[in-house]
């Protein structure tokens, strides 16, 4: 599942990056988890997907009640550093999720 943002903005990329962005989430429905490349641990409950054909896309998610992932950010990194402000704007996401406050 994922959040409006993050669906509209990987719907917009090439095609090439939507194809390995459903590739890494269906890896993740089997499994259960990612490990890296393939993703990376940001925080206690945010975890990043890592696309890298065609752009260096990077989608947030987390896990909600038990086994739900919900990617809750998109967006396309520019810098070797994953910029705070998109972190920030993820961890804002998950916690209206996990209060119960986020609507689409």
């Amino acid at each position: 599942m994922a959040v409006r943002q993050v669906r509209e903005f990987i719907a917009k990329q090439p095609d090439e990056c939507q194809a390995e962005y459903l590739a890494t989430v269906e890896r993740l429905e089997a499994d259960g988890f990612l490990i890296e490349p393939f993703a990376k641990k940001i925080s206690r409950n945010l975890f990043e997907i890592r696309i890298r054909r065609g752009r260096q896309v990077r989608v947030f998610y987390c896990y909600h009640e038990g086994d739900l992932v919900i990617g809750v950010h998109a967006f396309v990194k520019k810098a070797q550093k994953t910029p705070q402000r998109e972190i920030k704007q993820a961890l804002k996401t998950v916690a209206a999720i996990e209060r119960g406050d986020y609507d689409e």
